[in-house]
């Protein structure tokens, strides 16, 4: 039954010769470039045309190393491969290798570059009508494989990174409903670093994101978002405004609280590329805080004994102590019986923080026999419109940031 009502799902959009051929209880089946029904050389000439010449063939820089696994090309590769920006930058890369027997990132065989909405409808056009694979790729942090597709046409949305702020934006058709908001509007291809740099850095407002700043926007908000600082601005989505998005029968839409609110409602959390390709996104800015801090630390639990009563005071302490608004970011167990601490702070200047930290790291330093600080603990605070000033941390705090060091990349990009 579910089968069929997959298939069902999407016969309205195929063209009226596959339908007839598709039998009423088989599972629906993508071209496949092995397939006799694979579009020619002259079909994606007329693609490639379509999209100004931005149709690229995909071939992963990976097959150096499948090639020659010892060789000084995959040597090189590797040390790039460090660099996620230059990852991103790569049409057949993503941020993730896969999860073990789960999923395997693979190229697609072809990519659009896009620089227009009009490339991405293309796009969505032609595999409309030659039945094939279609996925879309922005920051390519997909950890659950959407960005990727082996045997696929792929939409990149990379190139497509322009961001605009607004002091009063009002959503199409929703002027008699809602007030003027500070706003910024990004483009697909956008990553948080370039968006807290416009936002933050220059005009020195918030806006709710990620905390990896290669990660990409629109892929982000399509997912729901949660952010370093969600415990007190909510969910990205929650503050999406208004968003274009290209659908399945390659209309442009526009999707907000009062055009296609279904639509809109379904594209803030629904996973990225679930409902269309999103190609820009208006998100609502804020009054930013004063300070933003970070709490670094690691402690070694000398026995399992020893570990298990270590986690069960900090589990207590989270949640008396920094289950609240300010707090954010992680905390990892490692082999080894090992607590890693790596959390960030709003409003909180360094007094403030540690005085928060205190009561725990007085029952850590009262067992000295068991527990050992792998890492001294490190508790901060700055301005807050410092937090993403790529000069500032490289001048201040030289050992909190690295480099995105390819020749004419821009001074902004670190992580």
């Amino acid at each position: 039954m579910l089968t069929r009502a997959a298939a069902l799902a999407v016969l309205p959009i195929l063209p009226r010769a596959l339908r007839a051929a598709v039998p009423e209880n088989a599972p629906l089946r993508r071209v496949r470039p092995s397939d006799p029904d694979w579009p020619g050389e002259a079909s994606w000439a007329k693609l490639n045309e379509a999209v100004g010449g931005r149709l690229v063939k995909v071939n992963s820089p990976l097959s150096a190393c499948r090639e020659a696994p010892d060789g000084s090309a995959c040597g090189d590769l590797f040390k790039e491969l460090k660099n996620p920006y230059y990852i991103g930058d790569n049409v057949a890369l993503t941020q993730s290798a896969g999860w073990l027997d789960a999923w395997e990132s693979q190229p697609s065989v072809y990519a659009v570059a896009a620089e227009t909405t009009a490339d991405i409808v293309a796009a969505v056009n032609f595999a409309r009508d030659n039945n094939l694979r279609l996925v879309v790729k922005g920051g390519g942090h997909s950890y659950l494989g959407t960005s990727n597709a082996v045997d696929s046409l792929l939409v990149w949305t990379r190139p497509m990174s322009s961001i605009v702020l607004h002091d009063s934006f009002v959503g199409a058709g929703c002027s008699a409903t809602q007030a003027p908001q500070p706003a910024v509007t990004i483009e697909a291809g956008a990553m948080w670093v370039d968006v807290y740099d416009a936002v933050t850095t220059k005009v020195g407002r918030y806006v709710q994101g990620g905390g990896c700043v290669t990660v990409g926007v629109a892929g982000l908000v399509q997912g729901g978002g949660f952010g370093s600082f969600s415990k007190n601005y909510g969910t990205v989505a929650s503050w999406l405004l208004e968003a274009e998005i290209v659908t399945a029968d390659g209309a442009v839409r526009i999707a907000n609280a009062c055009t296609n609110p279904d639509l809109f409602w379904a594209i803030k959390g629904g996973g990225g590329g679930s409902f269309g390709i999103v190609t820009k996104l208006t998100l609502r800015t804020h009054e930013l805080p004063a300070l933003f801090g970070g709490t670094l630390l690691t402690i070694k639990a000398t026995s399992d004994d020893a570990f298990r009563q270590l986690l069960g005071q900090f589990f207590k302490f989270y949640s008396d102590g920094l289950f609240n608004p300010h707090w954010g970011e992680s905390v990892t167990l490692r082999p080894g019986n090992i607590l890693e601490v790596r959390m960030v702070s709003q409003g909180l200047d360094k007094q403030q923080a540690e005085t928060v930290w205190q009561p725990f790291l007085d029952w850590v330093h009262g067992s000295p026999q068991d527990f050992i600080h792998a890492q001294a603990p490190v508790i901060g605070s700055m301005a807050a419109c410092n937090w993403w000033d790529a000069n500032y941390r490289r001048n201040n705090l030289p050992n909190t940031v690295r480099s995105d060091g390819r020749a004419g990349a821009p001074e902004t990009h670190f992580w």
